[in-house]
């Protein structure tokens, strides 16, 4: 009788509003929606921080490298240890404004290119000119642009690049598409780190964080990134979806 009572109270029409804001809350302590901003807010720097001590002579891929902010701080943070950092954007403009930010070197190379499941050529939206989140399923967008991608294991061949250290991807939901593309590194077990983004436009390209654990669960860890740590995800369950910007990280087991 009591549990019925509290349970009623608790479910009451006039607690709506409560429970709406208290759950935004919840969700903002746990880094949901907020990891879309810079690497040293979201968690995305404290990752960077973490891996070097594995990145020694190994190749970083920035897939979806924008302007080159991720990049800036990968060059910081690693400035006094060797690896190999491949930048990649597809958009013209951004693409302009990445290599006039960020030098090219022999350790650092530039790539006006996208990753996808296939090789092909695909339309892209964006909001405005300056094309700060650019993808092909924002689609009520002023802008558009055809960009060319390829497939990461076709771009690895031609390149005779055996492994990746760390793949980081930041692509308005085309993450999924980009890995199975990648079907024959992974299955190698040729990738030793991938962070990847689940948001709002996955709901448009119909992916789930489901269809991430089943591809990568058997063979990686996954983790749920905070601004200064990393939660395991230990199974699967229905209640982990959320399409608020989150960054997760997969780490080869």
């Amino acid at each position: 009788m009591i549990k019925q009572l509290v349970s009623r109270i608790l479910r009451d029409k006039s607690l709506y509003s409560f429970w709406k804001y208290l759950n935004r809350l919840s969700l903002y302590g746990m880094n949901f929606g907020v990891a879309s901003g810079y690497a040293d807010y979201s968690g995305e720097l404290y990752i960077i921080k973490q891996l070097k001590k594995n990145m020694t002579n190994g190749f970083i891929f920035d897939i979806g490298a924008n302007i080159g902010d991720w990049a800036k701080f990968v060059i910081e943070e690693y400035k006094d240890i060797n690896y190999k950092l491949y930048m990649f954007e597809p958009s013209e403009t951004a693409y302009k404004k990445m290599v006039q930010r960020i030098s090219s070197s022999d350790d650092i190379k530039q790539f006006k290119l996208g990753f996808g499941d296939k090789s092909e050529t695909i339309k892209i939206y964006f909001d405005n000119e300056a094309q700060g989140s650019a993808g092909a399923f924002i689609k009520n967008s002023k802008y558009s642009e055809n960009i060319e991608i390829d497939t990461i294991d076709n771009f690895c061949q031609i390149n005779n690049i055996e492994k990746i250290g760390f793949l980081k991807m930041d692509v308005q939901g085309y993450e999924y598409n980009i890995l199975v593309g990648a079907k024959n590194m992974l299955k190698n077990g040729n990738i030793k780190y991938i962070q990847f983004e689940i948001d709002e436009p996955n709901i448009e390209n119909r992916i789930f964080f489901k269809d991430f654990w089943n591809l990568l669960h058997k063979d990686y860890k996954i983790y749920h990134s905070l601004y200064n740590g990393l939660i395991e995800i230990q199974e699967y369950h229905y209640s982990i979806e959320n399409f608020s910007c989150m960054n997760y990280l997969a780490i080869k087991r």
